[in-house]
């Protein structure tokens, strides 16, 4: 996975129309160009369009962490407080 580093802020909310009860349990995985590998566990909010502020594209999705697995992987869209997977909670 390719980080973006396009978020510079480290809260979000949700704007009007945002559906935060739209949500269903994931799995995040990194991608080192080799082998995927199973980082955390959380859930994917389908209907969010906005994140840190910033409109993600068609193929990004908002998550948030409910279980880090391996707290040294970079989180694939840092922002200036988090950056690795410990950082998340």
């Amino acid at each position: 996975m390719t980080l973006t580093g396009r978020s510079g802020k480290g809260s979000c909310s949700a704007p009007p129309g945002d559906d935060m009860d739209d949500t269903h349990p994931c799995q995040l995985y990194i991608w080192d160009g080799i082998k995927k590998t199973l980082v955390a566990r959380g859930k994917v909010f389908e209907a969010a369009i906005v994140l840190h502020g910033m409109e993600l594209s068609e193929d990004e999705v908002k998550v948030t962490v409910e279980q880090v697995l391996m707290s040294f992987a970079l989180v694939p869209v840092p922002t200036d407080e988090v950056y690795t997977m410990a950082q998340t909670f």
